[in-house]
């Protein structure tokens, strides 16, 4: 049980930084205005505008840094969880899932966006468990 927690504890610290990494790249390709504050309310139309003039490219990367960081945090999780690593990789990838709802309806993304997340999670997550599963009958 305690390799469960901590696995999913750094699981999920693992997604933060991989998530945050890959986002700075997306940033760099469509960076802010100077000034503009996205987490200030006065700011919203503004940063709605901003994103809406985002351009594929850096819509690709931001939705895909969500995706693989989700990846590489089950990883991570279900290595350190060996016993739970379904469970550990799950909890890991259901967060990751949870926080892209939230920011979908925080400001608006693009339809594929949406739709290429709701099927690249799972598929990550299965990957994951196949890959762990293969990893623990060789070793």
């Amino acid at each position: 049980m305690v390799r469960t927690i901590i696995g999913v504890v750094v699981g999920v610290v693992s997604l933060g930084v991989v998530v945050t990494l890959l986002q700075q790249l997306s940033s760099a390709m469509h960076p802010l205005p100077a000034g503009l504050d996205p987490m200030d309310p006065a700011d919203a139309a503004a940063f709605a505008e901003h994103v809406a003039a985002m351009p594929p490219a850096a819509w690709v990367v931001a939705m895909l840094s969500e995706v693989i960081g989700a990846a590489i945090g089950a990883l991570v999780a279900g290595a350190i969880a060996k016993d739970a690593l379904r469970g550990a990789s799950g909890v890991v990838v259901g967060l990751a899932t949870v926080g892209s709802v939230m920011n979908w309806t925080a400001f608006p993304h693009p339809t594929w966006f949406i739709v290429a997340q709701i099927v690249l999670y799972p598929v990550a997550l299965m990957s994951v468990w196949t890959w762990l599963s293969s990893r623990s009958r060789d070793g």
